[in-house]
């Protein structure tokens, strides 16, 4: 199979290579179970360097056109997803509907629909200005967010700029790209959401940075890493926090080697009762630190706002990407944020997700933790999603097939890590969007498919 690279072209070569693999796999030109050659021989053979090749096979990953098989290379997958059937509908129990356990989303009880509603009736009392709008979103805006990270963070960002965007993945571009030169390496904590993993991919190479109980470990950063991003307030799968230590560790790699440090602006953590830790934003230096952020964990993923805090030194070169028409959100959508931000709506809100949160944990804890010890439970303190770590003998998908049966939809843990990786049994189990109601018939699936395994309850601590 002839494979044509174009350095001329606008277009990345590891996005050509990608393209051509793809094709190849859907005409049947590389056909099912076919071993694919290495990264590095394919390097070789085309004359790119081995990090084009590997971003390519990771973006053929993570669609899932190949597959990687631990310690025996990358093969074509069984079937294209361009061909594959459709699969068929879930079963419903008892008529009711299927209670999924997959999306990561806020809640929507007690959202404040009259600050919401009062806030979008204001902002369209504005005229729309007759000059375009800063490329870098509006003064106001900024000043509210970055008011609004010094009272939730404790952040004061002298040396930092915030640049409003209209999607998390456009904050994720503009700061990937701004710094120039070839697509970065990526070192991405792992286990991390596998849709952050894709949107990281798009404009680099990503490998894996192993974390353990206290999060990502500095001393295991890849030697190629240009760019470290790390979840330091709450891994999610895992849910753990990262220590001082380590946080002032990732700091010192980006001092010593040019490296540029990217963290969330929040992690979901939604407990304020946990002493504060300080961002590595704030432990480390103004040139090497950023981070990008959204109100989708605290308003509605429907709004199609976002921001990046990035080093002064690159925020020029982000305003002049942004000036060349990259997509910004409307007139009325900043002065909306700007008015739920300085009116103290996202405070409330924050604090109000905080309660129910806390409450709809108590009930998970409550209902898994009479299978201990035989399991573990993680991430049950924080955030409004947790993980069932599972005994050897009792595999992950077949939980996740008995849920199913019962009208329930999880995730396998295994989705969270790098296709290289080698995942930890067990399930990801994401409630912030259930009522208590609704929580409850989860969790009565969730023992029943247990006790069906044989960890009763009598295994309870």
């Amino acid at each position: 199979m002839p494979i044509h690279l174009e350095r001329d072209l606008p277009q990345p070569l590891q996005e050509q290579l990608a393209v051509q693999l793809r094709r190849a796999i859907v005409r049947g030109q590389l056909t099912a179970r076919t071993r694919m050659p290495s990264t590095r021989t394919l390097a070789g053979v085309l004359g790119i360097s081995r990090g084009v090749a590997l971003a390519a096979y990771e973006t053929l990953l993570a669609d899932g056109y190949i597959t990687g098989r631990h310690g025996s290379g990358t093969y074509v997958s069984g079937q294209a997803p361009e061909t594959a059937p459709r699969p068929p509908a879930p079963p419903s129990i008892s008529g009711e509907a299927l209670i999924d356990l997959r999306s990561d989303r806020p809640s929507a009880q007690g959202f404040p629909l009259a600050a919401w509603r009062s806030a979008w009736r204001r902002a369209s009392h504005h005229a729309p200005p007759a000059d375009v709008p800063p490329a870098t979103g509006l003064p106001e805006l900024r000043s509210a967010i970055a008011a609004y990270l010094r009272e939730s963070r404790g952040l004061v960002l002298h040396d930092h700029e915030v640049i409003v965007t209209a999607g998390y993945g456009d904050a994720l571009e503009l700061l990937l790209r701004a710094q120039g030169g070839p697509a970065p390496v990526i070192a991405l904590e792992d286990p991390a959401p596998p849709q952050f993993r894709i949107a990281l991919g798009r404009h680099g190479t990503v490998l894996p940075l192993r974390a353990d109980g206290s999060g990502a470990r500095p001393d295991l950063i890849p030697a190629a890493g240009d760019i470290v991003a790390v979840m330091p307030e709450r891994n999610q799968p895992l849910g753990v926090r990262m220590p001082t230590e380590r946080r002032q560790a990732l700091a010192a790699w980006a001092r010593e080697s040019g490296g540029l440090v990217l963290e969330p602006a929040f992690d979901g953590l939604f407990n304020p009762a946990l002493n504060p830790r300080p961002s590595v934003l704030a432990v480390g230096e103004a040139s090497s630190t950023a981070m990008v952020g959204s109100f989708c964990d605290i308003l509605t993923p429907a709004l199609r706002l976002s921001f990046a805090v990035v080093p002064r030194r690159l925020a020029a070169a982000i305003e002049e990407r942004m000036s060349a028409g990259h997509g910004q959100p409307s007139f009325t959508c900043q002065l909306a944020v700007t008015d739920l931000l300085t009116s103290g709506c996202v405070s409330r809100r924050a604090e109000r997700l905080s309660a129910q949160y806390e409450a709809k944990r108590a009930l998970v804890r409550q209902a898994l933790g009479a299978y201990l010890p035989d399991t573990r439970l993680l991430g049950a303190d924080t955030g409004a999603a947790a993980t069932l770590l599972l005994p050897v003998h009792v595999k992950a998908e077949s939980v996740v097939r008995g849920l199913r049966e019962r009208g329930v939809l999880a995730t396998d843990l295994g989705a969270f890590y790098h296709p290289r990786s080698v995942p930890k049994n067990g399930v990801v189990l994401s409630y912030g969007h259930l009522d208590g109601i609704t929580l409850r018939r989860a969790l009565r699936a969730l023992t029943g498919t247990l006790d069906e395994h044989c960890l009763s309850h009598r295994t309870a601590a």
